[in-house]
Parts: C-alpha cells; sequence; structure tokens
C-alpha cells in the first residue's frame, strides 16, 4: 500500500498544518503573557513531543476556530491598548 506524499517544504520538513498549529500556539502563549523567543521555543517543544493537535487537513471547523481565536486575541490587544496597558505589556516582554 503506497503512502499518501505529504506537501513539506524542503527548508523546515514540516507540513504547512505543523506550521500553522506551531504558529498558532506561539500565539495563544504570546496572548498568555510569554516573551516571544519563550513562546517559539515552548511551541517547537510541544511540536517534537507531539502534544499539539494537528489536523490532517484544514477542516471548516478548524477554520471557525482559528478565525475566533484571532478575533478574540486581536480584542484583547485593543483592549489594552484602550487600557494604556499596551506600553507595559510591551516593556514587561523586554525584560
Amino acid at each position: 500500500m503506497a503512502k499518501a506524499k505529504r506537501n513539506r517544504s524542503k527548508k523546515s520538513n514540516r507540513t504547512p498544518q505543523e506550521n500553522e498549529a506551531i504558529s498558532d500556539k506561539v500565539e495563544v502563549l504570546l496572548s498568555e503573557g510569554f516573551e516571544i523567543d519563550q513562546a517559539t521555543a515552548i511551541a517547537f517543544r510541544m511540536f517534537r513531543d507531539g502534544e499539539l493537535n494537528i489536523p490532517a487537513e484544514t477542516s471548516p471547523e478548524y477554520k471557525q476556530i482559528k478565525r475566533k481565536r484571532k478575533s478574540f486575541i486581536q480584542q484583547m490587544k485593543e483592549a489594552a491598548e484602550f487600557l494604556g496597558l499596551d506600553e507595559l505589556l510591551k516593556n514587561n516582554n523586554k525584560r
């Protein structure tokens, strides 16, 4: 039985779905207050250890969840900016 060919980029050897799952996890970790370097390291460690939920295909339900999450993160950023917390968060992430 032939294996299905996986669409992988030559540079990273990860599928687009794997890259998307890692990117999504980084966004979630950033919204939780982690610094960019730390959030990236955590997301890649989770990927390496098989802890990320990586869909076989990008389903309509997955796209809807992703849109809702991005919308929520954007709303949180706007709320922080409105309350004057955006500069505080930026300064905190530089430490």
